[in-house]
């Protein structure tokens, strides 16, 4: 089942707004209080690559937040990009990087 996800251009803005920004090896995360579930938003520019790839990361991130957020109540959102060095990078690698982000935010 997919997360959650932040699908207009308000919702990014209101992360981009009140949230704060973390980098990891792999991604840049901005990371917002809200009310709700926990709700994720990527960003993916055509720099990346073409379809495949941006898709192929993308499923990536939402694995990676859904094995993350278990342990979380919710009530935050996120904004995550992927960086250069992503492309290459396994689902599990992600998944730790993600994971790295949100101690060093201290959201669990």
């Amino acid at each position: 089942m997919r997360p959650e996800s932040i699908k207009n251009k308000q919702g990014f803005d209101r992360v981009f707004d009140k949230g704060k920004r973390y980098h990891g090896e792999l991604l840049t995360a901005v990371l917002a209080k809200a009310s709700g579930p926990a709700k994720l938003g990527i960003i993916v520019s055509h720099k990346y690559g073409g379809a495949v790839a941006r898709n192929r990361i993308k499923r990536k991130i939402r694995e990676a937040f859904r094995s993350v957020t278990e342990k979380m109540s919710g009530g935050m959102e996120f904004v995550v990009m992927p960086k250069e060095q992503a492309k290459k990078a396994k689902t599990t690698e992600i998944i730790t990087d993600l994971s790295n982000i949100i101690h060093r935010a201290d959201i669990i």
